[in-house]
Protein backbone atom coordinates (compact mmCIF):
# COMPACT_ATOMS: atom_id res chain seq x y z
CA UNK A 1 0.00 0.00 0.00
CA UNK A 2 1.26 3.12 -1.22
CA UNK A 3 0.58 7.09 0.93
CA UNK A 4 -2.01 7.76 -1.74
CA UNK A 5 -4.21 4.56 -1.31
CA UNK A 6 -3.43 4.96 2.46
CA UNK A 7 -4.73 8.45 2.43
CA UNK A 8 -7.58 8.12 0.08
CA UNK A 9 -8.63 5.08 2.64
CA UNK A 10 -8.27 6.73 5.40
CA UNK A 11 -10.87 9.71 3.70
CA UNK A 12 -13.18 7.32 3.34
CA UNK A 13 -13.61 5.95 6.03
CA UNK A 14 -15.27 8.53 7.90
CA UNK A 15 -16.97 10.16 4.62
CA UNK A 16 -19.13 12.31 6.96
CA UNK A 17 -15.88 14.13 8.32
CA UNK A 18 -14.45 14.36 5.57
CA UNK A 19 -17.15 15.53 3.52
CA UNK A 20 -17.96 18.36 6.16
CA UNK A 21 -14.15 19.34 6.04
CA UNK A 22 -14.38 19.56 2.76
CA UNK A 23 -17.25 21.95 2.92
CA UNK A 24 -15.60 24.09 5.57
CA UNK A 25 -11.97 24.50 3.34
CA UNK A 26 -14.71 25.38 0.17
CA UNK A 27 -16.44 27.55 2.33
CA UNK A 28 -13.18 29.20 3.67
CA UNK A 29 -11.91 29.70 0.52
CA UNK A 30 -14.76 31.08 -1.67
CA UNK A 31 -15.50 33.73 1.13
CA UNK A 32 -11.78 34.55 1.11
CA UNK A 33 -11.78 34.55 -2.79
CA UNK A 34 -15.33 36.93 -2.44
CA UNK A 35 -14.54 39.22 -0.06
CA UNK A 36 -11.14 39.91 -1.31
CA UNK A 37 -12.52 40.22 -4.49
CA UNK A 38 -14.65 42.85 -3.33
CA UNK A 39 -12.71 44.89 -2.05
CA UNK A 40 -10.54 45.04 -4.91
CA UNK A 41 -13.22 45.75 -7.66
CA UNK A 42 -14.52 48.56 -5.89
CA UNK A 43 -10.85 50.52 -6.84
CA UNK A 44 -10.91 48.65 -10.40
CA UNK A 45 -14.79 50.10 -10.92
CA UNK A 46 -14.14 53.51 -10.34
CA UNK A 47 -10.80 53.12 -12.07
CA UNK A 48 -12.38 51.75 -15.07
CA UNK A 49 -15.50 54.57 -14.79
CA UNK A 50 -12.46 57.39 -14.75
CA UNK A 51 -10.81 55.78 -17.84
CA UNK A 52 -13.31 55.24 -20.53
CA UNK A 53 -14.31 59.49 -19.87
CA UNK A 54 -10.77 60.44 -20.77
CA UNK A 55 -9.83 61.20 -17.03
CA UNK A 56 -6.23 61.40 -16.83
CA UNK A 57 -5.80 63.50 -13.37
CA UNK A 58 -8.03 64.49 -10.61
CA UNK A 59 -7.80 67.62 -8.78
CA UNK A 60 -10.37 67.28 -5.45
CA UNK A 61 -10.21 69.19 -2.31
CA UNK A 62 -7.14 68.73 0.21
CA UNK A 63 -7.72 67.14 3.47
CA UNK A 64 -10.75 65.42 2.35
CA UNK A 65 -10.96 61.35 4.01
CA UNK A 66 -13.88 60.48 1.27
CA UNK A 67 -12.57 61.40 -2.48
CA UNK A 68 -15.97 62.67 -3.43
CA UNK A 69 -16.88 64.55 -0.21
CA UNK A 70 -15.44 67.99 -0.43
CA UNK A 71 -16.46 70.40 -3.42
CA UNK A 72 -13.72 72.46 -5.43
CA UNK A 73 -14.57 75.96 -6.61
CA UNK A 74 -15.84 76.19 -9.97
CA UNK A 75 -14.05 79.20 -10.97
CA UNK A 76 -11.06 77.97 -10.39
CA UNK A 77 -11.21 75.76 -13.63
CA UNK A 78 -10.19 78.36 -16.52
CA UNK A 79 -6.96 78.61 -14.44
CA UNK A 80 -5.81 74.93 -14.11
CA UNK A 81 -6.98 75.13 -18.32
CA UNK A 82 -4.04 77.25 -18.94
CA UNK A 83 -1.73 75.35 -17.12
CA UNK A 84 0.66 73.97 -19.56
CA UNK A 85 0.38 70.43 -20.50
CA UNK A 86 -2.81 70.80 -19.80
CA UNK A 87 -4.90 69.63 -22.91
CA UNK A 88 -9.31 70.60 -21.51
CA UNK A 89 -9.81 70.81 -17.72
CA UNK A 90 -14.19 70.29 -16.67
CA UNK A 91 -15.69 70.16 -13.68
CA UNK A 92 -18.11 67.42 -12.47
CA UNK A 93 -21.06 67.53 -9.36
CA UNK A 94 -21.42 64.01 -7.72
CA UNK A 95 -24.74 63.22 -6.16
CA UNK A 96 -26.59 60.01 -4.81
CA UNK A 97 -29.63 61.22 -5.83
CA UNK A 98 -33.16 59.39 -4.88
CA UNK A 99 -35.72 59.03 -8.13
CA UNK A 100 -38.93 59.10 -8.69
CA UNK A 101 -39.90 55.55 -7.16
CA UNK A 102 -37.26 55.97 -4.07
CA UNK A 103 -34.62 54.32 -5.90
CA UNK A 104 -30.92 56.17 -5.94
CA UNK A 105 -28.74 56.79 -8.39
CA UNK A 106 -25.80 58.30 -9.21
CA UNK A 107 -26.28 62.00 -10.96
CA UNK A 108 -23.21 63.61 -12.70
CA UNK A 109 -23.72 66.97 -13.26
CA UNK A 110 -21.58 67.99 -16.37
CA UNK A 111 -21.17 71.44 -18.09
CA UNK A 112 -21.61 72.13 -21.39
CA UNK A 113 -18.15 72.84 -22.24
CA UNK A 114 -16.65 69.12 -20.68
CA UNK A 115 -14.71 67.18 -22.80
CA UNK A 116 -16.82 64.49 -21.22
CA UNK A 117 -19.47 64.42 -24.22
CA UNK A 118 -17.15 64.00 -26.78
CA UNK A 119 -17.01 60.17 -25.55
CA UNK A 120 -20.22 59.78 -24.62
CA UNK A 121 -21.23 56.26 -26.18
CA UNK A 122 -25.07 56.50 -27.13
CA UNK A 123 -27.05 53.56 -27.03
CA UNK A 124 -30.23 55.90 -28.39
CA UNK A 125 -31.33 59.30 -28.35
CA UNK A 126 -28.99 62.42 -28.90
CA UNK A 127 -26.17 64.99 -26.93
CA UNK A 128 -28.00 68.18 -24.87
CA UNK A 129 -28.18 70.98 -27.38
CA UNK A 130 -26.53 74.42 -26.59
CA UNK A 131 -28.46 76.53 -23.33
CA UNK A 132 -31.01 73.05 -22.66
CA UNK A 133 -31.82 72.82 -19.41
CA UNK A 134 -33.47 70.05 -17.20
CA UNK A 135 -32.15 67.06 -19.79
CA UNK A 136 -30.71 63.92 -18.86
CA UNK A 137 -28.86 61.35 -20.24
CA UNK A 138 -29.64 57.33 -18.07
CA UNK A 139 -27.19 54.89 -18.37
CA UNK A 140 -28.68 51.64 -20.19
CA UNK A 141 -28.52 49.34 -16.82
CA UNK A 142 -30.48 51.46 -14.21
CA UNK A 143 -33.00 52.63 -17.79
CA UNK A 144 -33.52 48.99 -17.78
CA UNK A 145 -34.14 48.91 -13.91
CA UNK A 146 -35.90 51.54 -14.01
CA UNK A 147 -38.25 51.26 -16.77
CA UNK A 148 -37.37 54.42 -18.32
CA UNK A 149 -37.23 55.10 -22.25
CA UNK A 150 -35.75 58.07 -24.15
CA UNK A 151 -39.08 60.92 -24.12
CA UNK A 152 -39.63 59.75 -20.50
CA UNK A 153 -39.14 62.18 -17.58
CA UNK A 154 -36.95 61.20 -14.38
CA UNK A 155 -37.65 62.68 -10.77
CA UNK A 156 -34.35 63.24 -9.53
CA UNK A 157 -33.77 65.11 -5.67
CA UNK A 158 -37.64 66.11 -6.44
CA UNK A 159 -36.98 67.72 -9.65
CA UNK A 160 -38.20 66.67 -13.01
CA UNK A 161 -35.84 65.75 -16.16
CA UNK A 162 -36.33 65.16 -19.44
CA UNK A 163 -34.73 62.18 -20.95
CA UNK A 164 -32.72 62.67 -24.65
CA UNK A 165 -30.78 59.43 -24.83
CA UNK A 166 -29.49 56.01 -22.68
CA UNK A 167 -25.63 55.55 -22.27
CA UNK A 168 -24.06 52.41 -23.08
CA UNK A 169 -20.76 52.77 -21.69
CA UNK A 170 -18.45 49.79 -20.46
CA UNK A 171 -18.15 50.57 -17.02
CA UNK A 172 -20.86 49.31 -14.40
CA UNK A 173 -20.78 52.41 -12.41
CA UNK A 174 -21.70 54.84 -15.63
CA UNK A 175 -23.78 52.08 -16.50
CA UNK A 176 -25.88 52.67 -13.81
CA UNK A 177 -25.20 56.75 -13.69
CA UNK A 178 -27.77 59.66 -14.57
CA UNK A 179 -26.01 62.40 -16.69
CA UNK A 180 -27.44 66.16 -16.04
CA UNK A 181 -26.19 69.34 -16.96
CA UNK A 182 -23.89 71.25 -14.01
CA UNK A 183 -26.31 74.26 -13.51
CA UNK A 184 -29.22 72.03 -12.60
CA UNK A 185 -27.63 69.74 -10.69
CA UNK A 186 -25.56 72.47 -8.47
CA UNK A 187 -29.03 73.90 -7.82
CA UNK A 188 -30.83 70.90 -6.99
CA UNK A 189 -28.05 70.45 -4.57
CA UNK A 190 -27.75 74.07 -3.32
CA UNK A 191 -24.17 74.18 -4.39
CA UNK A 192 -23.99 76.67 -7.11
CA UNK A 193 -20.59 77.42 -8.00
CA UNK A 194 -19.21 74.29 -6.72
CA UNK A 195 -18.04 71.06 -8.32
CA UNK A 196 -17.13 67.78 -6.75
CA UNK A 197 -13.94 67.53 -8.51
CA UNK A 198 -11.99 68.48 -12.01
CA UNK A 199 -11.16 66.37 -14.67
CA UNK A 200 -7.73 66.93 -15.98
CA UNK A 201 -7.12 65.54 -19.79
CA UNK A 202 -3.39 65.88 -20.39
CA UNK A 203 -1.84 66.98 -23.66
CA UNK A 204 0.73 64.08 -23.24
CA UNK A 205 -0.12 61.83 -20.52
CA UNK A 206 2.85 59.43 -21.26
CA UNK A 207 5.42 61.77 -20.09
CA UNK A 208 5.55 61.39 -16.44
CA UNK A 209 8.28 64.60 -16.47
CA UNK A 210 5.12 66.85 -17.96
CA UNK A 211 2.42 65.39 -15.75
CA UNK A 212 4.87 65.78 -12.56
CA UNK A 213 4.76 69.58 -13.48
CA UNK A 214 1.09 69.57 -14.29
CA UNK A 215 0.97 68.46 -10.66
CA UNK A 216 3.20 70.53 -9.10
CA UNK A 217 1.39 73.72 -10.67
CA UNK A 218 -2.11 72.85 -9.63
CA UNK A 219 -1.00 72.19 -5.90
CA UNK A 220 0.97 74.94 -6.07
CA UNK A 221 -2.78 77.05 -6.63
CA UNK A 222 -3.02 76.15 -2.61
CA UNK A 223 -5.70 73.53 -0.87
CA UNK A 224 -6.02 70.73 -4.00
CA UNK A 225 -4.92 67.46 -3.82
CA UNK A 226 -4.14 66.07 -7.72
CA UNK A 227 -4.32 62.07 -8.55
CA UNK A 228 -4.28 59.86 -11.28
CA UNK A 229 -7.32 58.14 -11.96
CA UNK A 230 -5.61 54.37 -10.61
CA UNK A 231 -5.39 56.09 -6.94
CA UNK A 232 -8.49 58.37 -6.31
CA UNK A 233 -9.39 56.25 -3.75
CA UNK A 234 -6.19 55.12 -2.59
CA UNK A 235 -6.66 57.53 0.47
CA UNK A 236 -10.02 57.04 0.85
CA UNK A 237 -11.18 56.21 4.66
CA UNK A 238 -14.28 54.10 3.93
CA UNK A 239 -12.79 51.87 1.05
CA UNK A 240 -9.62 51.67 3.17
CA UNK A 241 -12.71 50.51 6.05
CA UNK A 242 -13.54 48.31 3.52
CA UNK A 243 -10.42 46.84 2.85
CA UNK A 244 -9.76 46.18 6.41
CA UNK A 245 -12.77 44.31 7.32
CA UNK A 246 -13.31 42.03 4.48
CA UNK A 247 -9.12 41.22 4.67
CA UNK A 248 -9.43 40.18 8.25
CA UNK A 249 -12.89 38.68 7.27
CA UNK A 250 -10.94 36.28 4.50
CA UNK A 251 -8.29 35.56 6.57
CA UNK A 252 -10.33 34.63 9.70
CA UNK A 253 -12.36 32.24 7.29
CA UNK A 254 -9.14 30.54 5.93
CA UNK A 255 -8.08 29.96 9.22
CA UNK A 256 -10.63 28.15 10.26
CA UNK A 257 -10.92 26.20 7.34
CA UNK A 258 -7.23 25.28 8.24
CA UNK A 259 -7.99 24.17 11.97
CA UNK A 260 -10.83 22.19 10.58
CA UNK A 261 -8.15 19.96 8.27
CA UNK A 262 -6.02 20.34 11.72
CA UNK A 263 -9.07 18.93 13.74
CA UNK A 264 -9.86 16.14 11.17
CA UNK A 265 -6.32 14.83 10.97
CA UNK A 266 -5.90 14.90 14.48
CA UNK A 267 -9.02 12.72 15.51
CA UNK A 268 -8.17 10.34 12.67
CA UNK A 269 -4.78 10.16 14.37
CA UNK A 270 -6.13 9.41 17.61
CA UNK A 271 -8.65 6.99 16.05
CA UNK A 272 -5.72 5.27 14.16
CA UNK A 273 -3.23 4.76 17.39
CA UNK A 274 -3.17 1.04 16.78
CA UNK A 275 -2.99 1.15 13.21
CA UNK A 276 -0.05 3.43 12.76
CA UNK A 277 1.54 1.14 15.71
CA UNK A 278 1.37 -1.70 13.43
CA UNK A 279 2.70 0.11 9.95
CA UNK A 280 5.66 1.06 12.38
CA UNK A 281 6.35 -2.56 13.79
CA UNK A 282 5.80 -4.11 9.87
CA UNK A 283 8.54 -1.68 8.50
CA UNK A 284 7.45 1.97 7.62
CA UNK A 285 9.42 4.55 9.39
CA UNK A 286 8.55 7.62 11.25
CA UNK A 287 8.95 9.88 7.73
CA UNK A 288 6.48 7.39 6.28
CA UNK A 289 3.95 7.72 8.06
CA UNK A 290 4.42 11.37 8.42
CA UNK A 291 4.49 11.82 4.78
CA UNK A 292 0.88 9.76 4.70
CA UNK A 293 -0.68 11.95 6.80
CA UNK A 294 0.33 15.22 5.19
CA UNK A 295 -0.17 14.10 1.67
CA UNK A 296 -4.36 13.23 3.32
CA UNK A 297 -4.05 16.92 4.65
CA UNK A 298 -2.89 17.56 1.13
CA UNK A 299 -6.15 15.91 -0.30
CA UNK A 300 -8.67 17.61 1.63
CA UNK A 301 -6.87 20.97 1.33
CA UNK A 302 -7.27 20.46 -2.40
CA UNK A 303 -10.26 19.12 -3.04
CA UNK A 304 -11.54 21.78 -0.59
CA UNK A 305 -10.18 24.47 -2.57
CA UNK A 306 -11.51 23.22 -6.01
CA UNK A 307 -14.76 23.42 -4.31
CA UNK A 308 -14.32 26.73 -3.00
CA UNK A 309 -13.04 28.09 -5.93
CA UNK A 310 -16.30 27.60 -7.65
CA UNK A 311 -17.81 28.78 -4.15
CA UNK A 312 -16.16 32.00 -4.67
CA UNK A 313 -17.05 32.82 -8.25
CA UNK A 314 -20.98 32.13 -7.84
CA UNK A 315 -20.44 34.28 -4.58
CA UNK A 316 -18.70 37.40 -6.60
CA UNK A 317 -21.60 36.68 -9.13
CA UNK A 318 -24.29 36.77 -6.31
CA UNK A 319 -22.95 40.13 -4.64
CA UNK A 320 -23.11 41.75 -8.06
CA UNK A 321 -26.77 40.49 -9.05
CA UNK A 322 -28.12 42.26 -5.45
CA UNK A 323 -28.87 45.61 -6.68
CA UNK A 324 -27.85 47.86 -4.15
CA UNK A 325 -23.92 46.11 -4.98
CA UNK A 326 -24.09 45.30 -8.49
CA UNK A 327 -25.13 48.97 -9.73
CA UNK A 328 -22.01 50.25 -8.67
CA UNK A 329 -19.00 47.19 -8.30
CA UNK A 330 -19.24 44.48 -10.34
CA UNK A 331 -17.22 41.77 -8.53
CA UNK A 332 -14.87 40.01 -10.41
CA UNK A 333 -12.10 37.92 -8.79
CA UNK A 334 -9.45 38.06 -10.88
CA UNK A 335 -7.34 34.29 -12.07
CA UNK A 336 -4.26 35.48 -9.78
CA UNK A 337 -6.24 35.98 -6.79
CA UNK A 338 -8.13 32.94 -7.48
CA UNK A 339 -4.69 31.24 -8.04
CA UNK A 340 -3.10 32.82 -4.34
CA UNK A 341 -6.23 31.78 -2.63
CA UNK A 342 -6.23 28.15 -3.01
CA UNK A 343 -2.30 27.85 -3.41
CA UNK A 344 -2.25 29.48 0.53
CA UNK A 345 -5.15 27.04 1.47
CA UNK A 346 -3.27 24.12 0.06
CA UNK A 347 -0.37 25.12 1.89
CA UNK A 348 -1.41 26.08 4.88
CA UNK A 349 -3.48 22.70 4.85
CA UNK A 350 0.10 20.84 4.17
CA UNK A 351 1.91 22.73 7.46
CA UNK A 352 -1.43 22.11 9.63
CA UNK A 353 -1.04 18.86 8.75
CA UNK A 354 2.21 18.36 10.33
CA UNK A 355 1.18 17.97 13.98
CA UNK A 356 -0.66 15.60 14.01
CA UNK A 357 1.98 13.85 11.87
CA UNK A 358 3.64 14.30 14.46
CA UNK A 359 1.95 13.13 17.21
CA UNK A 360 0.89 10.13 15.26
CA UNK A 361 4.98 9.02 15.71
CA UNK A 362 5.36 10.37 18.54
CA UNK A 363 4.37 6.70 20.59
CA UNK A 364 6.34 3.74 20.20
CA UNK A 365 4.92 0.73 18.40
CA UNK A 366 4.81 -1.19 21.53
CA UNK A 367 2.50 1.76 23.23
CA UNK A 368 0.69 1.95 20.01
CA UNK A 369 -0.18 -1.61 19.68
CA UNK A 370 -1.34 -1.84 23.06
CA UNK A 371 -3.77 1.04 22.50
CA UNK A 372 -7.12 0.06 22.21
Amino acid sequence: MNHLELAFRNLQRRPTRSILTLLGVAVAVGSFITLYGLSRSVNENVQQAFEERGNDLTVRRRGVAEPFGGTVPEAIIPEIAKIPGVAAAAGQLLSFAATDNDDHVIAFGWPESSFYWSSVPLAEGRLPNPGERKFALVGKDIATTLGKHVGDDITLLGDKFHIIATTNYGSVINRNAVIVGLPDLQEATFRTGSVTYIAIRLADPANQAATDRVVKAIEGLGGFAVTRSESVLKNDSLVGLLDAVSSSMAWVALLMGVLMVLNTLLMAVLERTREIGILSAIGWSKERIMGALVIEGFLLSALGSGLGILLGIGGSRLLSAIPAIGRYIAVRPTPGLIAVTAIAAIVLGILGSFYPAFVATRASPAEALEHT
